[in-house]
């Protein structure tokens, strides 16, 4: 009995795992480097299906009771604005490159986006010439996030 039941669970478990859609766009935000009791750090994860997933995490921890977790469907038109400002960016053939001088301090907000031609990744603080184009795609990103989630996602 105990075999069958073990048997049925992993053949029964891959095939959940197989109804998420793909990953199109892995988002983040936080409010910079602050003491652990004004510390926040928000991740968004929106799938090809657009459903998407935002955790919310006060001070430096990363799951428990500081974490809070929140789902919404994105609009078609939202996820193909994404899809076109990230083709659009050049970004896939030309990567954006981190700037030499960072600075130091303040909220950031970075991201990956991911296209069946390749992977655009968004970085927080890219040099000059790549930050009208990073821009446009983390705006893309930022615009599809339900206005009801921009208490996690404002990072000042």
């Amino acid at each position: 009995m105990l075999r069958r039941l073990a048997l049925f669970l992993a053949l029964s478990l891959p095939v959940q795992a197989d109804e998420l859609a793909p990953v199109l766009v892995n988002y983040w935000t936080n409010n910079g480097s602050l003491p652990p009791e004004y510390a926040w750090e928000t991740s968004i994860l929106i799938r090809e299906d657009g459903q998407l997933e935002l955790k919310h995490c006060k001070g430096y921890e990363t799951e428990g009771p500081a974490c809070k977790l929140r789902r919404a469907k994105v609009p078609e038109a939202a996820l193909d604005a994404i899809r076109t400002a990230a083709r659009e960016s050049g970004l896939v053939a030309r990567p954006a490159r981190e700037t030499d001088t960072p600075i130091v301090g303040g909220g950031l907000a970075w991201g990956r986006v991911t296209l069946a031609e390749g992977t655009v990744d968004l970085p927080s603080q890219p040099r000059d010439a790549d930050v009208e184009r990073v821009g446009k795609v983390l705006a893309a990103i930022a615009a599809a996030i339900p206005p009801r989630f921009n208490r996690f996602t404002d990072p000042d």
